[in-house]
C-alpha cells in the first residue's frame, strides 16, 4: 500500500498518531479526543522534543492550572515568576509590554533576563485566533539555520557579542551580554542566542560589539531575513486546546501580529 508519513506509537494501551510536521516539528494527535495530556508518556515527550525541537499535541483535553504545573514539573523545574508559573499570554487595554498586546513579537529566547534560561516552553492555546487573522507562534531552528550558513558567516558571527537592555515594567528587564553563538546546554551543538530589537511599549535596545557601526543595520536585516527563512522557520497556526512544547535552547520564537479583534490566549509556562 501507498507509504504513509503518519505513525503509531502505542504507550501503555493507548495509541498516539505521530506527524512531521515542516519544516521540523512533529504533531501528536491524542489516543481519543478529550484524552488526558499525562497519556502521552514524558520520557517520549523529551524523546520527540530533543529530535525534532517541538511537539505539537492536538486534541487533549484542556488541562487545569493544576495539572499542567503537574505534567511539567514532570519535565524539571518550573520557573516561577512574580505573577507565579503561569504566564496568561492575551491582550490587556492597560499594556505596558509589547507582549500583552496584538503586536508582533521579534524573535526572542525565554529567561534570558532573568539569567535562567529554561529548556523547556510550555503553551497551552485556551482561545484561538480565527483562522487568517494572524497571531502565528513562530518558532526558528538555530541549529539548522547554521547547518546552512556558510564559513564566512559563522566566522563572522563567531566573533559577534550582543548586550541587551530594557526596562522592567513587567516580570523581566535590566541589562545582559550574550555571545551570538552559544552552545546547547544538552545536546553541545552550536546555537544562535539573538534576540531582536523591540520598538515598541517597552522597547529592547541592542549594542553588538564585534561589528563596525556601519555594517549593523545590514547584520541587523540579515538576521530578520534568516530568522524568517522557511526553510528553518516554523509558523504555528494555533487551534485552540493545542499544546506546544518547544526547546528553548535549539529555537528563537516570536509572534506575528493579529487583528485587534480576534481573542488570542495562550499559558505558557517554562521549565527549566
Amino acid at each position: 500500500g501507498p507509504v504513509t508519513s503518519r505513525s503509531l506509537h502505542r504507550e501503555e494501551g493507548s495509541i498516539v498518531l505521530t506527524r512531521p510536521l515542516a519544516p521540523f516539528g512533529l504533531e501528536v494527535t491524542a489516543p481519543a479526543p478529550g484524552s488526558p495530556l499525562d497519556s502521552v508518556p514524558v520520557p517520549q515527550l523529551r524523546s520527540w522534543v530533543a529530535d525534532r525541537r517541538l511537539a505539537v499535541l492536538r486534541g487533549f483535553a484542556p488541562p487545569s492550572d493544576e495539572a499542567m504545573l503537574a505534567f511539567c514539573k514532570q519535565l524539571g523545574e518550573v520557573l516561577e515568576w512574580e505573577f507565579g508559573a503561569v504566564n496568561e499570554l492575551q491582550v490587556r487595554a492597560d499594556a505596558r509590554n509589547y507582549l500583552y498586546t496584538d503586536r508582533e513579537v521579534p524573535f526572542h529566547w525565554d529567561g534570558a533576563f532573568v539569567g535562567r534560561v529554561p529548556h523547556y516552553i510550555f503553551f497551552h492555546c485556551q482561545a484561538a485566533p480565527p483562522p487568517g487573522s494572524g497571531g502565528e507562534t513562530t518558532f526558528c531552528d538555530t541549529v539548522r539555520l547554521l547547518e546552512r550558513a556558510t564559513p564566512e558567516q559563522r566566522q563572522r558571527w563567531g566573533r559577534i557579542a550582543v548586550t541587551y537592555s530594557t526596562e522592567k515594567v513587567v516580570h523581566y528587564g535590566g541589562s545582559f551580554t550574550a555571545p551570538l553563538l552559544g552552545q546547547h546546554p544538552v545536546t553541545g551543538q552550536t546555537v544562535v542566542r539573538f534576540a531582536e530589537p523591540v520598538e515598541d511599549l517597552n522597547p529592547v535596545r541592542l549594542t553588538i560589539s564585534g561589528l563596525p557601526a556601519e555594517e549593523q543595520p545590514r547584520f541587523l536585516a540579515e538576521m530578520h531575513d534568516l530568522l524568517n527563512d522557511p526553510a528553518v522557520c516554523y509558523a504555528h497556526a494555533w487551534r485552540e486546546g493545542d499544546v506546544v512544547l518547544a526547546d528553548n535552547h535549539a529555537l528563537l520564537h516570536g509572534r506575528r501580529a493579529f487583528t485587534g479583534s480576534a481573542a488570542r490566549h495562550l499559558r505558557r509556562v517554562n521549565v527549566l
